[in-house]
């Protein structure tokens, strides 16, 4: 099945936790953060924690609007960050994690299978590079710079 943004769900066993992935992005990031837990890199990983959850007000009207990060990581010094993926990336998605990131400290990293600043994906780049003054890091080719080289590691 796959969702409104065209992306296929995926039920997987990563790690020993049965996981209900919304992406494929989503489950091949968490197959990477598994690799990384076991080679000792950082300490554990959690797939949409909900104690990470936040609401916010949003536009004139006051529209409630819920935001819940894909990943929560707990590096080796006892930091936790945000993981989140990204497929497309839509206004509303820009909105969510600016909020999140005026509301909490966690340093979040916005991860990309493959943005580029082409003709067609010009707006969700400068998008995403409006996003940078406010978050850690910004992966923009995971394809290439991470999932190529552990793809023996993914059962789909």
């Amino acid at each position: 099945m796959s969702n409104k943004y065209g992306a296929t769900r995926v039920t997987m066993e990563v790690g020993g936790k049965l996981c209900y992935f919304r992406s494929k992005l989503e489950y091949r990031y968490a197959v990477y953060l598994q690799l990384l837990k076991e080679q000792g890199h950082i300490q554990r990983w959690l797939y949409e924690p909900m104690g990470m959850a936040i609401e916010f007000e949003h536009g004139r009207y006051g529209n409630t609007r819920k935001y819940l990060p894909d990943f929560a990581v707990i590096t080796n010094d006892n930091e936790c960050e945000v993981h989140e993926t990204k497929g497309c990336f839509k206004g509303m998605d820009y909105t969510k994690l600016k909020k999140y990131s005026e509301m909490h400290d966690n340093k979040i990293t916005l991860i990309f299978a493959g943005l580029t600043d082409c003709k067609s994906k010009r707006a969700q780049y400068n998008r995403a590079k409006r996003l940078e003054p406010h978050i850690h890091r910004i992966i923009w080719d995971a394809d290439k710079s991470i999932f190529k080289k552990i793809k023996g590691l993914f059962e789909i």
